[in-house]
């Protein structure tokens, strides 16, 4: 009796103990599921009726100052080459909204098509010269993402908008000597930066604008450009004309 009541005891006790194992092997699967609603909670937002994604972000903005040293070259001007610098001090509000007050500067001189005018027709095209310009623009960054590279690296970027208005210094250029105007102008840019670390990013803008600048002829009615040809007639002024510019600029951000 002894031997059949232990025999019993040691049946009942592996029959629970199986049961055990397969209840939390169940809920070992169960577990590993995919919860939408923890998902949910952890990575979507509700507002209402529509939803926004939450998302960590490494490197803020948000009420931060930054300085950015750039230089770049523009490529649309029809009669002038060189270079371009540029410094910009700037504030994030938050992650999205922010201000920055820019000035760039040039160093601009013939280019091969003013060469060519001269070489075919010996005398000077009429035109003008970008020399400087201050602006205070609007930013807006609706992007922020994050990659991989080779799957060594994650890098960390964002894309904005600038809107903006100021000033900008330019010369007509004449025989006698170049004239220097301002006028006022507005820019319309797109920019990327690559955060590398909390305090430093490399940035990139393509900046164009607009602005109406005066006209005139590089000589004098009544003078001859070209020795025993045709003496120059009409009025000098040429009234005005909308200029739109066009830079690529490249530096490096200090976030403070």
């Amino acid at each position: 009796m002894l031997k059949k009541t232990i025999l019993m005891f040691i049946l009942t006790a592996s029959q629970a103990f199986a049961q055990q194992a397969a209840d939390s092997k169940a809920d070992q699967r169960g577990s590993d599921k995919l919860d939408i609603k923890k998902l949910e909670q952890k990575y979507w937002a509700a507002k209402d009726d529509d939803f926004s994604v939450v998302q960590n972000r490494r490197y803020v903005k948000a009420e931060r100052f930054y300085l950015t040293g750039a230089a770049g070259i523009p490529f649309n001007d029809p009669y002038s080459t060189g270079t371009i610098a540029s410094g910009s001090l700037g504030y994030f509000f938050n992650e999205r909204w922010g201000l920055e007050a820019s000035y760039n500067s040039a160093s601009m001189k013939d280019n091969d098509a003013v060469g060519q005018f001269v070489d075919t027709y010996g005398v000077i095209p009429d035109h003008n010269i970008f020399k400087s310009s201050y602006f205070l623009s609007g930013i807006w960054v609706p992007f922020y993402a994050k990659m991989s590279v080779v799957d060594k690296a994650i890098i960390y970027f964002d894309m904005g908008i600038s809107v903006g208005a100021g000033t900008l210094d330019y010369e007509i250029t004449q025989k006698e000597g170049n004239v220097s105007k301002n006028t006022f102008a507005y820019k319309l840019g797109v920019f990327q930066q690559i955060f590398f670390s909390e305090h430093f990013a490399i940035r990139a803008d393509l900046v164009n604008t607009w602005s109406t600048q005066d006209k005139m002829k590089f000589y004098a009615p009544g003078t001859t450009p070209i020795p025993g040809g045709p003496a120059v007639t009409g009025q000098r002024d040429l009234g005005s004309e909308t200029i739109n510019d066009t830079s690529l600029m490249i530096g490096i951000t200090y976030w403070h």
